[in-house]
């Protein structure tokens, strides 16, 4: 925008369009086997008394609930997951956050059981 609209090889794009996007791929990335996998890793660290069953409900629950979170919680979740969104002539790109999951796990753990 400083250098002006020429200098860009991409023209105007939607912000609507680009933020259903990133909604859309950080949705499938919190349903992820794989990911499901590392954040039960990053729980039982956290908390080894922890109960692996329990942490999958509560990072399944997120999907489901999404449409029902308010705004600024679903703008917390995209904001602990995702890096930078960069646009180009070829496509999206979504670089997440490598400790994302694990700051989301730790807003999700009830206090009372998160390892001192």
């Amino acid at each position: 925008m400083k250098i002006g609209k020429d200098a860009c090889s991409i023209s105007r794009v939607p912000a609507g369009e680009v933020e259903a996007a990133v909604i859309a791929q950080v949705r499938k990335v919190l349903q992820a086997p794989e990911v499901m996998s590392q954040a039960i890793r990053e729980v039982v660290a956290l908390d080894p008394t922890a109960d692996e069953q329990e942490t999958i409900l509560t990072l399944q629950s997120i999907e489901p609930a999404w449409d029902e979170l308010f705004p600024a919680e679903r703008a917390r979740i995209i904001q602990l997951l995702v890096e930078r969104v960069t646009v180009s002539p070829t496509g999206l790109r979504i670089d997440m956050k490598t400790a994302g999951m694990r700051e989301l796990i730790l807003s999700v753990i009830p206090e009372g059981k998160k390892a001192a």
